[in-house]
C-alpha cells in the first residue's frame, strides 16, 4: 500500500502541470482532438486520484462490516455505495482509454493503439477486483481480494505514467509537434507494458511513437 500513495503522490504532483508551450488561452481555441491525448491525461489523473480517495472509502466501508464470526456483510449499504463508485470510476478511466484508442486507430498510429489498449485493460481489471471485494463476504476472501486491487490499482498508475510521464514538462517550439517516442524494451520499468517519452519533432512523419498536439503560434 505504502507503493500506491507514493505513486498518487507523484500524479498529483506531476500530472498537474500544464504544457508550458501551450498556454490555457491558446489551448482553449484548439479542437479537443488536437489537444490530444494531453487533455485527456488531465482527466484521467483526476480519476486515478478519486479512485484512491474510493478505495480507502471502501476499504473503510470493509473494516467496519466484519463481524465477529468473521464473516462480513456483502449486503452492506455503505459497501454497495463505495464498490458502485468506485466500478463507475474506473469504468471512465476505461472509456477515456478506449477513446483515445480509437483515436490513434483513426490517426493510423498503432503504437498509440497499442498503448492505450493496455490502459483499457489494465482498467477493466481493476473493475473487476473491485467486485470481488463487493462479493467477498469472509475476512480472509477480502483481505485477498484487496491485496489484488491493490496490485491492479498500482498497475494501472504505472501504465498512465508510462503512457504520459514527463510530458508536463515538454516544451517546443512553435508549430511543432509533441511525439511520444517508444522506450526500448530494456528501459521500461517495473509493471510497464509498453512506455514512451515526451519530445519535440518538426514533422510529425519522423515520429515513431505517436503524435500529441502540435504547438501553436502565439
Amino acid at each position: 500500500m505504502t507503493a500506491f500513495k507514493h505513486l498518487i503522490a507523484w500524479s498529483l504532483a506531476v500530472f498537474s502541470t500544464n504544457l508550458v508551450a501551450t498556454p490555457g488561452r491558446t489551448m482553449h481555441h484548439m479542437s479537443a482532438s488536437s489537444r490530444e491525448p494531453f487533455r485527456s491525461f488531465r482527466m484521467l489523473d483526476a480519476k486515478l486520484t478519486l479512485l484512491s480517495h474510493q478505495q480507502s472509502i471502501l476499504k473503510a466501508s470493509l473494516n467496519r462490516g466484519y463481524r465477529d464470526s468473521g464473516t462480513t456483510d456483502a449486503m452492506s449499504p455503505s459497501r454497495i455505495r463505495a464498490s458502485k463508485r468506485m466500478s463507475s470510476t474506473a469504468a471512465g478511466i476505461g472509456r477515456i482509454a478506449a477513446a483515445l484508442e480509437h483515436l490513434y486507430q483513426r490517426r493510423h498510429q498503432p503504437f498509440g493503439v497499442r498503448m492505450f489498449r493496455i490502459l483499457r485493460i489494465r482498467a477493466r481489471a481493476v473493475q473487476g477486483s473491485v467486485h470481488a471485494v463487493a462479493r467477498a463476504r469472509t475476512r480472509s476472501e477480502a483481505e485477498l481480494a484487496e491485496t489484488k486491487l491493490d496490485e491492479q490499482i498500482v498497475s494501472l498508475i504505472v501504465q498512465f505514467q508510462a503512457a504520459s510521464g514527463g510530458y508536463g514538462a515538454t516544451r517546443c517550439s512553435p508549430r511543432a509537434w509533441t511525439c511520444c517516442e517508444p522506450k526500448r524494451s530494456e528501459d521500461l520499468l517495473q509493471g510497464e507494458k509498453v512506455g514512451c517519452k515526451w519530445c519535440c519533432v518538426q514533422r510529425s512523419n519522423t515520429c515513431t511513437g505517436f503524435l500529441g498536439p502540435r504547438i501553436p503560434l502565439p
